[in-house]
């Protein structure tokens, strides 16, 4: 196969359909791994803030001050 490889004028179009099959495959693995870093990376965070948007924030902040004077 090495032989093959180091002359590209006599492979057939076989050749060529596995080596750009094993590409793909190998594109598709980094991609995989990269991916699975970046879910572990983010999971690994220790803190949570959840997006509630500012006019609940707003409404609930308020809503502890009301209990607070109560």
């Amino acid at each position: 196969m090495l032989e093959i490889l180091m002359n590209p004028g006599d492979m057939t179009q076989a050749h060529w359909m596995i080596i750009g099959i094993l590409f793909l495959l190998i594109l598709g693995v980094v991609f995989f791994v990269y991916r699975t870093y970046l879910v572990i990376k983010d999971s690994a965070k220790k803190t949570y803030k959840p997006n509630i948007g500012l006019s609940r924030l707003k409404e609930s902040d308020q809503a502890a001050d009301e209990k607070t004077n109560n």
